[in-house]
């Protein structure tokens, strides 16, 4: 049995299986359905909500619906000032990931995972250059990565000296600037754990879901500034 290793790798953070939720709601008791009093999993909304249900707590919050795909609902969003998409995705009309995607390449990436971290705590594990939280219904997953440089000319280069002692985040080199796309993705525990017992997990994922766990990523460009303009050629890994 093949399994793939970008998924593999989740397996001991999976630690049980929730019980599924039976909503059996039609149109017309969506509202009872959403005021009863519950912990929500990710925003207003719970593991197997319907399309018409998440659109409904939306709405609720104001929020208008941006795009429809498929089994997939997106929003514009802002975190910490940066616009982000919200996306919602379901199987057979149940929700089971969600999450936030960068709009485009920004330099203060740092602040998502900053309000992150405050929000959740300590992560549990790292994978994959992204951090790791999990609890009995939910995985949740951040990860960061540069996607666009901006270099131009310097007669300077900059090491951190004197602060290094007191500042421990990368520095840029002179004369370029780094711009980050990231996730911020919430899991159902139990589709995570049926990802486990299939042969080919990726097939199972919708192009959204494979952007929420950063296994498609935006393809790096590299701006090059010069006395006859700016020039962007894709980044060489």
């Amino acid at each position: 049995m093949k399994t793939y290793k970008g998924i593999r790798r989740f397996k001991h953070i999976v630690f049980c299986v929730p019980v599924l939720l039976a909503f059996g709601c039609g149109i017309g008791n969506l509202e009872n359905a959403l005021s009863e009093k519950a912990d929500y999993h990710f925003r207003k909304t719970r593991w197997g909500y319907s399309k018409a249900m998440v659109e409904l707590s939306e709405q609720k919050q104001g929020t208008r619906l941006f795009d429809r795909k498929g089994n997939t609902l997106i929003y514009n969003e802002r975190i910490s000032g940066m616009p982000v998409k919200l996306v919602y995705c379901f199987e057979k009309d149940r929700l089971r990931v969600a999450g936030y995607l960068t709009d485009r390449p920004v330099k203060n990436a740092m602040e998502i995972f900053e309000h992150v971290a405050k929000t959740l705590g300590e992560p549990i594990d790292m994978i994959s250059g992204g951090m790791v939280w999990a609890d009995y219904h939910t995985l949740v997953y951040i990860n960061g990565y540069v996607s666009h440089v901006t270099q131009s000319p310097s007669r300077y280069q900059r090491s951190q000296g004197l602060l290094k002692i007191l500042d421990k985040t990368p520095q840029e080199e002179a004369g370029k600037v780094l711009r980050w796309d990231g996730v911020w993705t919430y899991v159902d525990q139990n589709f995570f754990r049926q990802l486990h017992e299939v042969d080919y997990p990726m097939d199972e994922l919708s192009t959204y879901e494979k952007r929420l766990f950063a296994i498609l990523r935006r393809r790096q460009m590299r701006t090059y500034i010069t006395p006859q303009g700016r020039i962007t050629l894709p980044n060489n890994p």
